[in-house]
């Protein structure tokens, strides 16, 4: 069984799901999931994990990610993209690039974001596009969200393009509705690209077409961008890890929050946090004995 990561440059059209379904029969893989959805018409980064690469994937979904978005000005669509109805029309006023700037530098930083009613996100047991497609109303629930960079990257009226560094949960076709508001006009996305986790960069991502089977990344290549590396020596502690037994806190000189324990080979065994009772708690298996 194939264990390990692909970094996917996802294309236009397709849905995250359907880049799942089409690795798992390239390799032939028994379990395949992704790390943070790509709506069909956005196009860039997706991490997408094979067997037992999926236990990981929790660790990397919740991490910051950097989008390149193209806002057209003007009107607003259902869908908040180019795949929506036009809804509502607003004259574009005589905006200036200052005013742009100032309106990304108000943004920076915590705050209240509305769920799209076009999101797969769950109310009362049922995806709230089913809402939408059905036309009835529901209580859209709202998320605390972090924006951690919004840069200009072009200015031609009345479209305006911008790079943005969101918090996990964060909708980029929300928050260019937003922008348009603060424009004193209305606004939706015509493209979106997803071109950075952490300093995981979609330049060095394949597409679809062109996978082989060298293009499959080591688990542990992968969690160390978001977890350190802990390198157990002893057996006898490292077959404890391996069916998930509680570990000491003075096999490591420093304190340790969540890690993840390797053999010699690199191989990834579990994910470890440090529990206050005064040992390592095992909290996520990857290559257990027990598994």
């Amino acid at each position: 069984m194939k264990d390990g990561f692909l970094l996917i440059d996802k294309e236009c059209d397709y849905t995250s799901r359907d880049v799942c379904n089409i690795i798992a029969k390239i390799f032939d893989a028994k379990k395949v999931g992704h790390a943070g959805t790509l709506d069909p018409f956005a196009t860039g980064l997706l991490i997408v994990a094979l067997n037992n690469a999926t236990k990981a994937l929790s660790y990397i979904e919740g991490q910051y990610k950097t989008y390149e978005a193209t806002l057209l000005l003007g009107s607003k669509t259902s869908s908040g993209d180019l795949t929506g109805e036009v809804i509502e029309t607003k004259e574009v006023p005589d905006i200036k690039k200052e005013q742009v700037i100032d309106v990304f530098q108000s943004l920076i930083g915590e705050s209240e974001q509305t769920v799209p009613i076009t999101s797969a996100v769950h109310v009362n047991g049922r995806k709230l596009y089913h809402y939408a497609h059905l036309n009835q109303e529901v209580e859209l629930p709202k998320r605390t969200i972090d924006i951690k960079t919004l840069e200009l990257l072009e200015f031609d009226l009345p479209v305006i393009k911008f790079k943005a560094t969101v918090s996990k949960g964060t909708y980029v076709r929300t928050l260019g509705e937003t922008i348009a508001e603060k424009l004193n006009t209305a606004g939706h996305l015509t493209a979106l690209r997803r071109t950075e986790i952490l300093d995981l960069n979609v330049e060095s991502a394949k597409k679809i077409k062109d996978l082989t089977p060298d293009c499959l990344i080591n688990i542990s290549e992968i969690v160390q961008k978001f977890l350190p590396l802990m390198y157990l020596p002893n057996e006898v502690e490292l077959k404890k890890a391996r069916h998930g037994g509680k570990l000491s806190l003075k096999l490591f000189p420093e304190k340790l929050d969540t890690f993840c324990v390797i053999d010699d080979k690199k191989t990834a065994i579990a994910i470890y946090k440090y529990s206050e009772l005064g040992y390592y708690e095992c909290v996520r298996g990857i290559n257990r004995e027990d598994n």
